[in-house]
């Protein structure tokens, strides 16, 4: 699932909510989260992909994300280690 915001924040986390549910729904193999385009991320949204982690956890759901281009995201990743959290290979 490419990510169509630039920014994930309190803003837009209900819609990329929406779109993982929507996601979600239509497999229930995999969930990758496309962060190409993607350029910040703020608590809200970290707290969403934690909790979406958890679920796909549960379910045996592969989740992955992809494509984090974005040095301020992985500073981020990297200092409260959501790398691990989020089971992405650095």
């Amino acid at each position: 699932m490419i990510i169509s915001f630039n920014d994930l924040n309190i803003y837009n986390v209900e819609n990329l909510y929406k779109d993982i549910l929507e996601e979600l729904n239509n497999s229930s193999v995999s969930l990758i989260l496309d962060f190409e385009n993607v350029e910040k991320v703020d608590l809200s949204s970290i707290q969403l992909l934690i909790s979406t982690k958890k679920y796909c956890d549960i379910k045996n759901i592969n989740f992955n994300i992809i494509n984090i281009n974005s040095k301020k995201i992985k500073q981020s990743f990297k200092m409260f280690s959501l790398y691990k959290t989020l089971g992405i290979e650095v």
